[in-house]
């Protein structure tokens, strides 16, 4: 029984550093520690933003507007569409931009975004690419602030802020916008010290020179490309006030498929990426042990502790937390439950978004595991 004990406590423990004693540790780290200084430059380089879209008719024309609007100077932009198969009317909508300097790679064979951008990234024609969605709009200025960084020859990536909207008023764009305000609290202060962890495909940039060719069946480039640079010794930092805008799905369950596929490339980047496990890279190596390897086995930490517990029964005090458990998992059925209503209360709303990345994260763990992850995506229904 004592060995059950010190292994349910340990699954507690590192769910509850992951979630909540880690963030703290950001903070204080923050405030006792400077931050890195980079040296920033105004000069504007050349940048080749990369769109990689599949079947992105509804919102490709209002994305190359919005490309073509930015505060940037017109002889130092290029805007690539690189159509991965795309057999609805993307490709009809963007070849008559090419007047205006618009490029339409049109890949007939249908390869994954990973692999478009493969073959894409050497055919640009600045050093500076940048990676954007389909359905991501940048504010007027978001490109300006992101270039300022490369001035320092450390600096290897930039990444944008993301801020998810909901077009209908909907839940699911306030719980991912709370999610993603906890996150970018972690990401301004890991991003302070050059130690981003990732980006995130909607807006980020890189030197064309340090781009390598990713494996074919690469699931999450936009976290492992950073990643790698990290394990070069460069500078992955985050600019919060290049903004973009993204609408979230209306509901939970329209995130399911993706949240999965992440997860499975969050399982494959973790075996590719094995030197950034090693503690002697310092802070970036804490922070991925910290805020990712222990997040993504957050899913068997909370299997353990509620088989542990329920064990455990025979004393009270395991009593109480096994009921809490049930009360947890009673919410977050509650919340789905309502999800599916259109209603919304927050706690219980609450409970179900972090059950249900949970979930995505362990079904994401079993296809990588069977290698039944597919590398092509499949749009996000909003």
């Amino acid at each position: 029984m004592i060995i059950l004990k010190i292994i349910f406590w340990l699954a507690v423990f590192l769910l509850g550093y992951s979630y909540v004693v880690y963030p703290i540790i950001l903070i204080l780290i923050d405030k006792l520690f400077k931050s890195k200084q980079f040296r920033l430059s105004d000069d504007l380089p050349g940048v080749s933003i990369i769109i990689a879209a599949y079947n992105e008719e509804k919102v490709i024309q209002a994305r190359i507007e919005n490309c073509l609007g930015l505060d940037y100077p017109k002889d130092k932009l290029e805007i690539i569409i690189a159509s991965d198969g795309s057999d609805d009317r993307t490709n009809d909508i963007v070849r008559p931009f090419a007047a205006q300097g618009v490029v339409l790679y049109d890949y007939q064979q249908r390869r994954g975004k990973v692999n478009v951008l493969n073959e894409t990234i050497p055919k640009a024609k600045y050093d500076i690419v940048l990676f954007s969605d389909a359905n991501t709009m940048f504010k007027v200025d978001a490109v300006k602030k992101l270039v300022r960084y490369f001035g320092d020859e450390k600096v290897a990536c930039v990444v944008g802020a993301l801020e998810f909207v909901s077009a209908d008023g909907s839940r699911t764009g306030e719980l991912e916008g709370f999610y993603w305000r906890y996150e970018t609290m972690m990401k301004k202060r890991e991003g302070r010290r050059g130690s981003l962890l990732g980006a995130n495909g909607a807006i980020y940039a890189l030197r064309k020179e340090l781009y390598e060719h990713c494996p074919a069946d690469t699931i999450v480039e936009d976290f492992f490309i950073p990643m790698r640079l990290l394990n070069k010794g460069y500078y992955v930092v985050y600019e919060p006030r290049a903004n973009a805008i993204e609408e979230a799905a209306h509901k939970i369950v329209h995130e399911k498929q993706r949240r999965i596929r992440i997860g499975a490339g969050d399982f494959q980047a973790l075996f590719r990426l094995g030197p950034m496990l090693n503690p002697f890279k310092g802070f970036s190596a804490f922070a991925f042990w910290s805020h990712k390897v222990l997040r993504w086995f957050a899913p068997f930490f909370l299997i353990i502790a509620f088989i542990l517990n329920g064990l455990l029964l025979g004393e009270a005090y395991y009593k109480v937390w096994f009921g809490l458990q049930i009360l947890f998992y009673m919410s977050a059925l509650i919340g789905q439950i309502l999800s599916w209503a259109d209603h919304n209360v927050k706690f219980f709303n609450l409970c179900y978004y972090f059950v249900s990345m949970n979930m995505a994260l362990f079904l994401g763990f079993i296809r990588f595991v069977t290698n039944t992850q597919n590398v092509k995506w499949k749009r996000t229904e909003r």
